[in-house]
């Protein structure tokens, strides 16, 4: 038997035999007890970092689990973690799993959104911290369960202080728990949509979140002896399997940077410091990150053991990708997923050898269709692209029950795509319209429905805007009801006011005298896409060239034509041409006269 074929049915025996988080734990510290599983850095960078091991990882989870048996949680409950980067983060999660269902929440939220996202979920227990300097969570916790029906109990952990039934908490633990048995149930809910309104959280089973970090160990390539920096939130799928549970499958340390992960400003300005100093061989993060480290200097730091840096959740510009490749002489590898296929469906193996700017092939297990299910995947094929494998989910759990289970079927991404050459698939728009902002997924129409409650709105559409740090951003669209006593700015404030998360406020409002319309009448929103392109290229042409007149005609809103009153040396061209890429967007023709 070659070794290729070794390897695949290898994975194929670990992804059919690992039937949950907590079990793909187990065999890993029955194989490695002493290795060290996780290492937590420490908020001044100073100190000796925090170190566990697989075995005592292992212990920490057997105890908060069988320390939720006893609060009298059952399966179809949930428990929710808002934690930063601390152990418990990373214990509570897969222990939760074990014996219920596990709901990592976004830190950000407001009380209201909790609330909602809470009593959706069946909450019986939330884990967060107490009280903090740095961090609000707290007093938002408490302001999300005071008025619900019944109040889930709060455990808090420590972390800047002392917290008051922690260690109550884990005194309740009893030897008496046992791993799952049921694969098919519902070990995770995940939340995508974006605003307020009606929360939509993703059902992922036991098995999904197993085999999902099976795969995407063996698709990115991840070793036992790799050492992944990580600053990807653990209330996301990247996060918590691509980077945390697929490293744990096979024996790999993950190293968190400080309790605020890359929203620490000194991780920022020290990433290649911490690199260098911690042996760092696999870095972890988004587009977003990425852009915010491109103007950070290496320095004299020694990235010799840093082999990969891998990414994935929104847009990656291929000018930005080349920029750090650039920067650290390190390869760029990307992967693609969604919520929906719990974190993983195609990657770039890393390898150590540069790669080609596209999302990689299908990861074991997975199957891909363009454009009609079942489909041929090979070179030369476009269309949306569809997955099916055991990773999928099992359907958004709403206010008005469960809907959208593929029931084991194709899964419709909702993106285009096409398959290159050399057989990676490239991402090349959306057939949806979700804005996808730091891989955050926002649904454009929750934000219309909250301008659509302003008194001042007539109409209003919300699309993506391209973005050189978060890829892109929501912008909307309003026509006013009255133009003569209409307030931007107080419009504005309304829609930060009745937005819960900030990710999904829209970066700008424009009036217009009407929404363009399809032949159909619906609106336009590839035009209204594009109208938000040209308002983008202007401002970002505004101190090169003279009152630029830029239109944009393209369906897909990715090429542009510049006008300018003189003729454009090659020179400035060449300085356009290298600030639309970061927006990864191109130049029509070479400008025109006005």
């Amino acid at each position: 038997m070659s070794t290729a074929a070794s390897n695949s049915s290898c994975i194929q025996h670990r992804m059919e035999s690992t039937t949950s988080p907590f079990e793909l734990l187990a065999r890993t510290a029955q194989q490695l007890p002493t290795r060290t599983a996780l290492e937590f850095l420490p908020g001044d960078l100073e100190g000796a970092p925090l170190e566990v091991t697989y075995r005592q990882l292992l212990q920490e989870v057997q105890r908060i689990a069988s320390a939720l048996k006893a609060t009298g949680i059952r399966e179809d409950e949930s428990v929710a973690i808002l934690l930063p980067f601390v152990p418990q983060a990373v214990s509570v999660l897969i222990a939760a799993s074990a014996v219920a269902v596990a709901f990592p929440v976004n830190l950000l939220l407001s009380a209201e959104a909790m609330r909602a996202q809470l009593s959706i979920a069946r909450c019986r227990v939330v884990v967060t911290l107490g009280p903090h300097p740095a961090l609000d969570v707290h007093a938002r916790v408490v302001r999300a369960v005071e008025s619900m029906p019944v109040a889930p109990t709060i455990i808090e952990v420590p972390l800047a202080g002392p917290a008051h039934n922690w260690e109550a908490f884990l005194g309740a633990s009893t030897s008496a728990f046992e791993q799952p048995v049921d694969p098919g149930r519902v070990g995770a809910l995940v939340h995508t949509g974006g605003t307020t309104g009606h929360p939509k959280l993703a059902r992922l089973s036991l098995r999904n979140m197993a085999v999902a970090a099976v795969m995407a160990s063996a698709g990115l390539g991840i070793e036992p002896s790799d050492r992944l920096l990580t600053g990807l939130p653990l209330f996301h799928v990247g996060g918590a399997i691509d980077g945390l549970m697929a490293a744990l499958s096979v024996g790999a340390t993950v190293v968190f940077p400080t309790p605020l992960g890359m929203r620490n400003p000194a991780v920022v300005q020290r990433l290649w410091e911490i690199v260098s100093r911690y042996g760092i061989t696999v870095l972890g993060v988004v587009p977003t990150s990425l852009a915010a480290i491109r103007d950070t200097p290496v320095g004299t730091s020694e990235l010799a053991g840093l082999r990969a840096i891998m990414t994935g959740g929104s847009p990656l510009s291929e000018d930005l990708s080349q920029h750090i490749q650039a920067l650290t002489g390190k390869p760029v590898y990307q992967l693609y997923g969604m919520t929906e296929s719990s974190g993983i469906a195609t990657a770039q193996s890393t390898t150590g050898r540069r790669a080609a700017h596209a999302a990689g092939l299908p990861v074991p297990g997975v199957e891909i269709s363009l454009g009609q299910a079942g489909a041929e995947y090979r070179p030369g094929a476009k269309g949306e692209v569809l997955i099916r494998g055991p990773n999928v989910f099992q359907g958004y759990l709403t206010d008005q029950g469960v809907v959208g289970d593929p029931r084991g079927g194709w899964l419709s991404s909702g993106d285009l795509g096409e398959v290159a050459s050399n057989g990676e698939l490239r991402i090349i728009g959306r057939s949806k319209d979700v804005i996808i902002r730091s891989g955050h997924n926002i649904d454009p129409q929750l934000i219309e429905d909250v301008a659509h409650r302003h008194a001042g709105v007539v109409q209003a559409a919300a699309v993506a805007m391209p973005d050189d740090y978060a890829g892109e951003v929501p912008v909307l669209f309003v026509v006013a009801r009255s133009t003569a006593e209409f307030c931007l700015s107080e419009l504005a404030g309304f829609m930060a006011q009745q937005i819960a998360e900030p990710p999904a406020r829209p970066k700008g409002i424009f009036v217009l005298d009407e929404l363009p319309l399809t032949p159909f009448g619906k609106v336009a929103r590839y035009r209204l896409r594009q109208l938000a392109v040209e308002r983008k290229v202007a401002e970002l042409l505004a101190d090169l060239v003279e009152a630029p007149a830029v239109t944009c005609r393209d369906p897909a809103a990715r090429r542009v034509e510049i006008g300018t009153r003189e003729p454009l040396t090659d020179s400035l061209i060449e300085d356009i041409v290298r600030r639309l890429r970061r927006l990864d967007l191109e130049m029509e023709r070479p400008g025109t006269t006005i």
